[in-house]
């Protein structure tokens, strides 16, 4: 059962209006704890609701809203989404403490709500450790640093929670984020301390000794605690990322749910005319997605060219071009810098490759994230997600900006961007890794396998590709020397992050290795693991540019008959490799979607060129017809023969 732990003016009051009964009423001791399970002072997805997720594992966190004076609530940690949540009612504060079985408390700060998130959608924002600093310094960071006031609180937090886990046997490791639960042992003990704690007292470092009967916080130092609040920031960023695509209705993509997105749209003037026949646009679409230790990469493809004038809308030019433009190949190298966690800011120049030797890169210079999911980049839409009714000259800043240079022309325009699928905490019941284990026990990752990408154009020959998920969970790709477009499979002797170079990516043998992805959540119930991976660099050839995992689908055309871009769910069944009594060797793992079914892979570009080809018959060459030929298909996933389980 979950307890609601409530402040002490609401027992206050509840003995008042017990003791006005008269009678016996009047002998009545409330109990401490109140049996709701209520974790939010409103019903999310309701309108004016905004649930919130802890970016830290957090079960039973106290918390008032400014808007209910007399109930409080805790968070809620459901293993199933790898977040614990609360809600609380739109331009709330959120107040954060941590409440023992009777008026001891460590207070932990005030959160504007509005700060996190504005909007009530379908995806839930996180609030993170560094929101909660900000709530007691009121001081926005400014870098994520060790020398940053807020940031320094933060530690302090993580030192806190981190030192819980480890008196818990919750981590074996000071850097280790797993689920934490504040139980009523936990309660009973905090009354220990002398007095409670003060968010002032945690900034002044009084904190440490006055709650030495609780938990001792020296077990963390400060390069372990800002070890934690990093993860935890970049487990925060982590996502896919994509533009709407202004065309189409697209499954699995927030677009939907809010008006006024135009995704990645622009022309080579000043303003984009659809009256001017002059005019050349430029419209794309990408899919993105940051890792766990913060690299950005990705594929997506563009289209240039004049449309008819007189068109109603930009979506009726975007439909045009892709009739009668060539798609053309966007990659993004991996890159450290995307989105600023401490600001949601694009404060760096982020790059997309594309494949046309005319043409520079495409270049998201500005944008900023909000509620945590959205970027705007016209105004309609970016007073939809702020609420405000005007635009200022530093609101601009905040738009969706890219620019791109052609030998001819100088392309810009404007980006609306949504953060889909946020990644969580990998807990280990299921992600057993040699840096989450203790000495003696066993751990499956590092894990290597081969994937075998199989085309629905049977006459395609499939595709085997090594890869390795590493011991924090993100996926690269392990090929091997000599190989071949088909083969690009594990070596036998492949099976070692010995000698491999984390900033160079190559590997002992000489091979340049790739980022390919993530594992973005683990399921205790039935131990699967989802993984997401975007294949893009020339290297893969014939599966450059495929998307596993994404669960979406793009529609290519208002013609049902042409096929959409199908990316299914991809989950990792291990529980025969958890298996207590296997020690060594490997067992048999399966790889499905949510319905059991074999994993759907796609490729937005074939798919694209596809119905190009369909209109523009007599232009498309051979190069066009076979690109066209991998869209997609089945993927398999076999452990390489020379992966084992392995000791601490």
């Amino acid at each position: 059962m979950k307890n609601k732990y409530l402040l002490p003016f609401a027992l206050t009051t509840l003995m008042a209006a017990l003791s006005g009964c008269g009678g016996e009423s009047a002998n009545i001791i409330p109990e401490t704890y109140d049996s709701s399970t209520a974790n939010g002072a409103c019903t999310p997805k309701m309108n004016g609701c905004v649930e919130f997720a802890l970016d830290y594992p957090l079960d039973g966190l106290n918390f008032t809203c400014s808007s209910d004076t007399t109930n409080s609530f805790i968070s809620i940690l459901d293993l199933g989404d790898g977040a614990a949540t609360g809600s609380c009612r739109t331009g709330d504060k959120v107040t954060f403490f941590i409440k023992g079985e009777k008026d001891k408390k460590i207070n932990l700060g005030v959160v504007e709500l509005n700060k996190v998130a504005r909007l009530s959608s379908g995806q839930v924002p996180r609030l993170t450790i560094l929101d909660m600093a900000v709530g007691i310094t009121q001081q926005e960071a400014q870098v994520l640093s060790k020398d940053d006031p807020t940031v320094r609180v933060a530690m302090k937090l993580a030192k806190i929670f981190q030192a819980l886990a480890l008196q818990q046997n919750k981590i074996d490791t000071p850097t280790d984020i797993q689920a934490l639960y504040i139980t009523d042992a936990m309660r009973l003990k905090l009354e220990l301390i002398l007095s409670s704690v003060t968010s002032q007292q945690i900034i002044s470092d009084e904190y440490v000794n006055m709650i030495k009967p609780w938990v001792d916080v020296s077990v963390i130092d400060d390069d372990q605690a800002f070890e934690v609040v990093s993860k935890l920031m970049t487990i925060a960023t982590a996502a896919v990322y994509q533009p709407e695509f202004a065309l189409f209705s697209t499954s699995g993509v927030l677009g939907s749910l809010i008006s006024g997105s135009d995704g990645l749209v622009g022309c080579n003037k000043e303003v984009c005319d659809l009256k001017d026949s002059s005019t050349k646009y430029l419209f794309g679409h990408f899919m993105l997605i940051t890792d766990r230790q913060g690299y950005t990469f990705g594929s997506g493809l563009q289209w240039k060219g004049t449309a008819t004038s007189n068109l109603a809308a930009i979506s009726s030019v975007n439909a045009e071009l892709i009739r009668k433009v060539k798609p053309v190949r966007m990659t993004a190298p991996a890159q450290a810098h995307w989105i600023n966690p401490i600001n949601k800011k694009i404060d760096q120049d982020y790059q997309l490759d594309v494949a046309d030797m005319n043409s520079q890169p495409l270049i998201i210079h500005q944008g900023k994230l909000f509620n945590d999911y959205m970027m705007a980049g016209r105004e309609q839409f970016y007073k939809i997600l702020t609420n405000k009714t005007t635009v200022s000259s530093e609101d601009l800043k905040d738009f969706g900006r890219w620019k791109q240079s052609t030998t001819t022309d100088e392309f810009k325009g404007s980006l609306d961007l949504y953060k889909i699928f946020p990644i969580t905490y990998l807990d280990k019941q299921v992600f057993q890794s040699v840096s989450n284990v203790k000495s003696g026990d066993k751990y499956i990752f590092p894990m290597y396998a081969d994937l075998t990408f199989k085309f629905t154009n049977t006459a395609v020959p499939a595709v085997k590709l090594g890869i390795v998920i590493d011991q924090n969970g993100d996926i690269r790709s392990n090929i091997k020397s000599g190989s071949t477009e088909t083969d690009m499979s594990t070596s036998d002797n492949a099976c070692t992050e010995n000698s491999f170079n984390q900033n160079t990516f190559v590997d002992q043998y000489g091979v340049q290795q790739y980022r390919l992805g993530t594992v973005a959540r683990a399921f205790t119930a039935n131990k699967l693991l989802s993984i997401r991976m975007i294949l893009g660099h020339d290297k893969f050839v014939k599966i450059n540019g495929a998307l596993v995992g994404m669960n979406s689908t793009l529609k290519t055309s208002s013609n049902s008959s042409i096929p959409s871009v199908v990316v299914g769910g991809a989950l990792l069944d291990v529980a025969s490799l958890l298996d207590p009594t296997l020690t060594s060797g490997q067992a048999r793992v399966t790889f499905t979607d949510s319905a059991k079914q074999p994993v759907r892979w796609g490729n937005s570009l074939a798919s694209f060129q596809h119905v190009y080809n369909l209109a523009n018959d007599s232009l498309a060459n051979n190069e066009d017809k076979a690109l066209a030929t991998l869209a997609g298909g089945t993927l398999d996933f076999t452990l390489a023969p020379c992966y084992s389980i392995a000791i601490k």
